[in-house]
């Protein structure tokens, strides 16, 4: 499958070279590790050092991969990746504040996919394509909650629509209301304040 990895590897130099652009964020070890695996029932999982991915999500035969797919690589790539700052250096206190790292690096992916393509406007309407589709559907159902869960049974249930893509929109009001200069100042004094803690949603807010 070796000849399946350019793109994906790629879409890992560009992800890199975007968050030091764009946020002033290095990568902090000498090796970044992707495994592929077949049977992986997640997306991918951002483990420090050593990114786990299920092979659709890196892989891509030129021959017969959609432009869908290759999209699909390059956010998803770019997604783990970036979890190594939001995510990974400046974690979660708790489960209650998922959103923090989910729909935070959510928005971050967004912006690089839209950087990526050259189109922000073409990458929006599919955005909002998915928050209508799946996140609207959950906020109108019994399944509805804030995207800071006040409780839960199973910890898997937060892994959803609203967590991310809400979460995601969360911020993208941040950056709206603080223009993309102001937001960009008040991210790089998040990272200055809580390089290698354990945050809340309100330490971001604040």
């Amino acid at each position: 499958n070796v000849h399946k990895l350019g793109y994906a590897m790629e879409s890992l130099k560009n992800s890199m070279k975007w968050d030091q652009d764009t946020y002033g964020l290095e990568y902090d070890l000498d090796l970044y590790n992707i495994v592929a695996v077949n049977d992986f029932n997640m997306g991918a999982m951002e483990n420090k050092g050593l990114n786990v991915f299920n092979t659709a999500y890196v892989l891509a035969n030129p021959q017969t991969a959609t432009d869908g797919d290759y999209q699909r690589i390059e956010g998803v790539i770019g997604h783990e990746y970036f979890h190594n700052w939001t995510g990974n250096r400046v974690t979660c206190r708790d489960w209650f504040q998922l959103t923090l790292k989910e729909g935070l690096t959510v928005f971050r992916d967004q912006q690089f996919s839209g950087d990526a393509m050259g189109s922000h406007a073409v990458k929006r309407i599919q955005d909002v394509k998915v928050l209508r589709g799946r996140q609207f559907a959950e906020d109108a159902g019994p399944m509805s909650h804030p995207i800071r869960p006040e409780s839960y049974i199973s910890m898997d249930n937060f892994y959803t629509a609203t967590v991310y893509c809400k979460g995601a929109e969360v911020i993208r009001m941040y950056q709206t209301l603080l223009t993309k200069q102001g937001f960009r100042k008040g991210m790089d004094l998040y990272f200055e304040r809580h390089d290698g803690d354990a945050v809340t949603c309100d330490d971001f807010r604040s």
